[in-house]
């Protein structure tokens, strides 16, 4: 049989099967109705056995088999002689009535070789190769008996032999690919024994095994791999398309396996995940293998066909060749007897079987007819009992079980009564045991079910605390406040009573906690949240917002002013010291305090309004309340509106850089200028940095706006530097945060690149505060020192300035506070700091700028130091952009009107004549 039939078959078998499952699930036929069927054809072959009876037929059936006709062989011609008649009449009594032996024992030995090869292909067993040897021998002693020695029959030993030899090749190319199937089978159920092993070592609970997923998975792709390994080993030659299915399976296990390595070398061990590495690299090379072996095996199968039709086609010449033979050999001497083949191998060329049937009635006998009667309806009626009863057995113990299945899905406690044939006895038996272990699961379930109730009650409770209070303190939070406010006034507004919010902030907390660390800080939290708790818990509830940010609900006060005494007796409270860790801590607090219905109507807009007051106290010196005015919304609103407009007037750059010069005396020129910001309004006013730059910083907008003042500042002094001022010289307000910012320094070193200025054409100026910073301050102003960039101290002489800065800093210039020089010409002690100042300057090597100069008697007085800077309105007022160049050229003839207008001295004047300087009145401030 060729590939493509057995192909073909295998296919037809396969819809066979299908076909039959489907009949099946549509004809499905109970107990009862299988039994009903089999009574009827009892009863139907009983009556044809009557009607036979009855009838007496007889059927008598004999066969003659007529053996094949051959070929005549071609005429003799013999002498004329009296013999002739008889050779011919010999020969045709051979050929009609004899067919050799040896020629039939030849047919069916190359027969049986050729089946006994094909099973020997297909089953690798002792049996077989038995079979096949004992076939090949008996077809070499047939091909003896047969083939004589002429040239012609020579080519068909040689076919003959040929043929055998193919067939050898044949059995051992389907031994070669059957090993490499063998492998491949051994490398698969290694893996899965391997994943099967493992998957046995999970829990197991209720007849489930819960393992992990990736393992589930892999075993999953190891049964798919199975199934197309079975479709590719059930085919007799090697097909395409399951090879690529067997190719696809392969490839997608080895990716999960790849994807999943890690968790298996976790999870299994690493010698686990080397076998398993090994064994899908083997398969892929045995699956390469079985093509190979599959395409030889498939070329063998052809030549072993070929080789056979071969030595078939030679079957005719045989025949004839051998007819001859025998006719010669019966003229000669009489025919010898042919010794039998045996039975497997005794078969005919060519059979011709004729049937003839003969049919003979005779008369039926009455008593023999009753007897086959009696004995049929005994028959029937012992099947219809057994019938019965086993229809008994059978159904009753079912409706049983089928009614106990159903009360057992229902969860009712239920037991099968036993009872019917052995196997549904059984089966009762092992029902019962089921709904046992089934009542223990439901039971273990059900108390599992309440352990998990109860520990969601409990997560829900946690949950819902949770949700409602601070982790950290316990107390309320800001969600929660909310809700018990509103509450709160929803009782006070039926009575027409008052609620009192308090917005409580600590004084100074983040010191503390910088210092102290934020573990401390959050015990001292702790602690504070206890004292507010005791302090509330007769008259409301206190919360936490945040941070060190509390609140306080009074649901007991009846005016504004009573709930300003109660504030008042919060921050009372907290002059008793706090005890954290043991050590006594004193801390204060600032309150601020709003009152309902009074201040506001909603729980939102009264802590806005508490809020409000709290900054009030924080101004008058923290450790105060404050009560909530109208005056204090309206700041609020104001700080917010200005907050928002300083952001738009970020985005659409409405902000200007006006430039106010510092003249030297000893040259009364322009030395430098100083940039400062001004906001463009709506209504196109000035608005001064006193109107917004307050707010700007407590928003944190002065490093936006600081940033955008450097960068504009640098970038107009590089176009005065290239243009009509080379020696330019800005100086340039910064604020204390960001000469904070890490990133501050290498953020003027990128601008000076990036518009190509030189960094002496810029002065830095900073305020006092400053020098509050620390140690990184002094770090980042002397990376600011070494790139030749100016460093001034702005408003010297008040605030934090101190004369350890002067050595500590590296400064090139400081600025003598407006303060200090206004009183110059009117007090002899301001005129004697000043002079002071400026003389210590001068030998630290430090140019000194006198702001505020704005009378002709301040610069009188200011006059006789050659060396200082003057900056003030007297001099120039802050002009644009544009003014600048024409204030340097016309500032030498500014400042010599000005020398010119200071006023002769009066002999008579009890005050000091400015024309003398500041040493002569710092003197007169001595003597006196």
């Amino acid at each position: 049989m060729g590939p493509g039939l057995a192909h073909l078959g295998a296919a037809l078998g396969r819809k066979w099967l299908r076909l039959r499952a489907r009949l099946r699930r549509g004809f499905s036929i109970g107990i009862a109705g299988r039994l009903a069927t089999s009574f009827a054809a009892v009863a139907v072959l009983a009556i044809a056995a009557n009607v036979m009876i009855e009838r007496e037929i007889a059927v008598v059936q004999t066969t003659r088999v007529d053996r094949g006709q051959y070929s005549p062989a071609p005429d003799v011609q013999a002498p004329a002689s009296a013999a002739a008649p008889l050779a011919t009449a010999s020969r045709e009594k051979l050929h009609a009535d004899v067919v050799p032996a040896e020629i039939d024992r030849f047919q069916a030995a190359l027969e049986h070789y050729h089946r006994a090869i094909e099973a020997r292909v297909a089953m690798d067993t002792t049996a077989a190769e038995d079979d096949r040897r004992l076939a090949q021998r008996d077809l070499d002693l047939a091909a003896g008996s047969v083939v004589q020695e002429q040239a012609r029959n020579r080519g068909v030993q040689a076919q003959l032999a040929n043929y055998e030899r193919v067939g050898v090749d044949y059995v051992q190319s389907a031994d070669q690919r059957r090993s490499v199937l063998l492998q491949y089978q051994d490398r698969l159920d290694a893996m899965d024994k391997r994943i099967t092993t493992s998957m046995s070592r999970s829990l197991k609970l209720f007849g489930r095994v819960f393992a992990r997923q990736s393992l589930l998975r892999l075993h999953e792709s190891v049964d798919e791999l199975q199934r197309r390994f079975t479709d590719v080993a059930a085919a007799s030659v090697a097909d395409p398309e399951a090879l690529a299915a067997l190719a696809d399976s392969e490839n997608a296990l080895a990716s999960m396996f790849q994807a999943d390595d890690a968790s298996f070398s976790r999870s299994e061990g690493t010698e686990w995940v080397r076998g398993m590495h090994r064994d899908l690299s083997g398969l892929g090379t045995l699956r390469a293998a079985g093509i190979e072996t599959g395409n030889t095996l498939r070329d063998e199968t052809a030549r072993f066909a070929a080789a056979r039709d071969r030595l078939l086609a030679s079957v005719p010449e045989i025949l004839s060749e051998s007819l001859t033979v025998f006719e010669r050999q019966a003229t000669a001497e009489p025919p010898r007897n042919v010794p039998p083949l045996p039975p497997a191998m005794a078969s005919p060329i060519v059979d011709a079987v004729t049937t003839t049937t003969t049919t003979t009635t005779t008369a039926p006998d009455h008593d023999r007819r009753m007897m086959v009667a009696w004995i049929t309806a005994a028959v029937l009626l012992v099947w219809l009992a057994i019938s019965v009863w086993t229809m008994r057995s059978i159904l009753i113990p079912v409706s049983r079980l089928i009614e106990a299945t159903r009360k057992l899905a229902r969860g009712e406690d239920v037991r099968a009564p036993r009872g019917g044939l052995k196997e549904l006895n059984a089966l009762s038996i092992a029902f019962n045991r089921m709904a046992s272990q089934l009542r223990t699961a439901r039971e273990i379930t059900q108390g599992y079910r309440r352990t998990l109730e109860t520990q969601v009650e409990q997560r829900t409770r946690l949950l819902q605390h949770l949700a409602e209070h601070d982790p950290l303190t316990l107390l309320a939070n800001r969600r929660q406040f909310f809700i018990l406010l509103n509450r709160s006034i929803e009782r006070a507004r039926p009575r027409n009573g008052g609620v009192a919010v308090f917005f409580i902030d600590l004084d100074n907390f983040k010191n503390l906690n910088d210092s102290m660390g934020h573990a401390f800080g959050d015990r001292m939290l702790i602690s504070v949240a206890q004292r507010l708790e005791e302090t509330a818990k007769s008259f409301g509830f206190a919360a936490r917002l945040g941070g060190d940010e509390f609140t306080i609900v009074h649901e007991q006060v009846d005016s504004a002013q009573a709930a300003l005494l109660a504030g008042h007796r919060i921050v009372t409270a907290f002059e008793r010291p706090l005890s954290v860790e043991g050590r006594s801590i004193t801390v204060s607090v600032s309150v601020g305090t709003s009152f309902y219905p009074d201040h506001e109507q909603t729980a939102e807009a009264l802590l806005s309004a508490a809020d409000a007051a709290l900054f009030r106290a924080k101004a008058l010196g923290r450790n105060q309340a404050a009560l909530f005015t109208r005056e204090l919304h309206e700041a609020a609103t104001r700080k917010f509106t200005t907050e928002q407009g300083i952001r738009r007037a970020l985005e659409h750059e409405e902000f200007e850089l006006l430039f106010q010069p510092e003249v030297r005396l000893d040259s009364l020129r322009v030395g430098l200028v100083e940039a400062l910001v001004r906001w463009r309004m709506p209504d196109g006013r000035l608005a001064s940095p006193a109107e917004f730059l307050a707010v700007t910083e407590e928003s944190g907008l002065i490093l936006e706006l600081g940033d955008w003042v450097l960068r504009r500042a640098i970038e107009i002094a590089a176009n005065w530097q290239r243009a009509s001022w080379p020696e330019v010289k800005v100086a340039i307000n910064v604020s204390p945060r960001q000469l904070l910012s890490a990133s501050f320094v290498d953020r003027v070193q990128r601008l000076l690149q990036e518009f190509e200025l030189p960094a002496r054409c810029i002065e830095l100026e900073l305020t006092e505060s400053v020098l509050q910073t620390g140690a990184a301050t002094v770090e980042s102003l002397r990376q600011l020192r070494s790139l030749d960039i100016a460093i001034a101290l702005d408003d010297f002489g008040t605030g934090y300035s101190s004369f350890a800065s002067l050595e500590q800093l590296p400064l090139s210039r400081i600025k003598l506070d407006r303060a200090l020089i206004a009183g110059i010409d009117t007090q002899p002690r301001s005129a004697a700091i000043a002079m002071a100042l400026i003389l210590l300057c001068e030998d630290l090597g430090i140019d000194v700028t006198a702001e505020g100069v704005e009378r002709n008697t301040q610069f009188s007085c200011l006059a006789a130091n050659p060396a200082l800077y003057l900056q003030g309105y007297l001099i120039s007022p802050p002009v644009a952009e544009a003014e600048v160049q024409q204030v340097i050229t016309t500032m030498p003839q500014v400042m010599h009107d000005l020398l010119l207008s200071i006023p002769a001295p009066s002999p008579r004047s009890a005050v000091p004549r400015p024309a003398i300087g500041l040493r002569d009145l710092t003197r007169g401030a001595v003597k006196r």
